[in-house]
């Protein structure tokens, strides 16, 4: 097996153990007491056997990966045959995995091995023309030349999960299509703005126009990479995740400002690792963690200052820092885990409310 097909079906062996762990007891027994008091609410209608439909949505959504894994030339039977053997296994014990490492399991294991992959992402869409960064130089790129056109398995593996978050979005709705054709529309929030308004409208419009003209089997998009990614393959995910991956960004601004934004969360997290380090010196910056990440970057071939690094780490740390460290607090502290098809970002538009008065004052237990 060549190392890209390797990569692929790492990906949809992953996507399917996720599916698989997300479906837990826990929460279908709390959903039933939960049910049994009026005027609770929850993730599912009234009269609903949580385990059962939970259980349905999850073969639905199995059912969906593997389809996607064979268009990408990884047979569905090999997924199947290879997690039933893996959540056999008594020495992996993968049904007692804790919380934290189910919750996006595919997104996490990604992250581990590419720890600088949002960079690199954006240098690779800079150097196939998609987008275009006036600080970025192909002269100065000490990895431009280490990796051909289309056998990026970082881009590989990045289109790809691209497809599973929108697959992941779409399960829902495709599964109360096929059941009944009826459709649950979300309730308006009446402090979306306009935009965000239209862009939810327009999200099920696309549902249900690809429904009715019979390609409901190709509504989530699949990313096409067995044969390797061109500017082509990359501009239509692009396009696809415009059109069916709807996404609250924490961090505002235009693409102008993204890279330092960038910049200023690799800041936070060095030090986080090394506290004692400076971050920024006026006077000698030579051995500094802003020093450090710009270095990082200009290998890269982007060109951008210490000094500017640090002065957008500061505003995002004024800014957002309290909602990141919520996000982390919430996602350490999961009293069970959400069914993959029903994880609209929970936990994130849970952190993005958090602070929204403006205030840094907040505070979480």
């Amino acid at each position: 097996m060549s190392e890209k097909k390797t990569a692929i079906a790492k990906h949809y062996l992953l996507g399917a153990l996720e599916i698989i762990l997300s479906v837990d007891g826990k929460l279908s027994l709390a959903m039933t007491e939960y049910a049994e008091q009026s005027g609770v609410s929850t993730f599912f209608d009234e009269g609903t056997d949580y385990g059962e439909s939970t259980q349905t949505a999850s073969n639905f959504g199995l059912t969906l990966l593997y389809t996607a894994a064979e268009n990408n030339g990884v047979e569905g039977e090999f997924i199947d045959q290879t997690i039933k053997d893996l959540m056999n296994d008594e020495d992996l014990a993968l049904s007692a995995t804790p919380y934290l490492i189910r919750y996006r399991l595919t997104e996490c294991c990604y992250a581990l091995e590419y720890a600088d992959a949002p960079l690199e992402f954006y240098r690779e869409l800079v150097g196939y023309g998609v987008i275009s960064c006036g600080k970025y130089s192909r002269n100065i790129d000490k990895h431009a030349k280490e990796s051909g056109p289309g056998e990026l398995l970082q881009l590989i593996r990045t289109g790809l999960l691209f497809e599973f978050k929108m697959l992941q979005r779409v399960v829902a709705v495709m599964l109360s299509l096929k059941n009944n054709n009826t459709i649950t529309l979300p309730t308006p929030d009446l402090k979306m703005s306009a935009v965000e308004q239209k862009n939810i409208s327009d999200y099920y419009k696309r549902l249900v126009d690809n429904w009715f003209m019979g390609a409901e089997r190709k509504v989530f998009v699949s990313f096409q990479c067995k044969n390797g990614v061109s500017r082509e393959n990359v501009i239509a995910l692009l396009e696809n995740i415009n059109k069916y991956y709807l996404h609250k960004r924490m961090f505002s601004g235009t693409q102008g400002s993204w890279l330092g934004t960038l910049g200023a969360f690799d800041i936070a997290c060095e030090h986080d690792e090394d506290p004692v380090i400076a971050i920024y010196n006026e006077e000698s910056n030579s051995h500094t963690i802003s020093e450090k990440i710009r270095l990082k970057y200009l290998g890269l071939g982007f060109s951008v200052s210490a000094r500017s690094l640090y002065l957008r780490y500061k505003s995002v740390k004024k800014e957002r820092y309290s909602q990141v460290r919520y996000y982390c607090f919430l996602l350490l502290n999961q009293g069970f885990i959400i069914p993959w098809h029903l994880d609209n970002n929970y936990y994130y538009d849970m952190a993005l409310r958090f602070c929204s008065t403006g205030t840094n004052e907040c505070n979480y237990p």
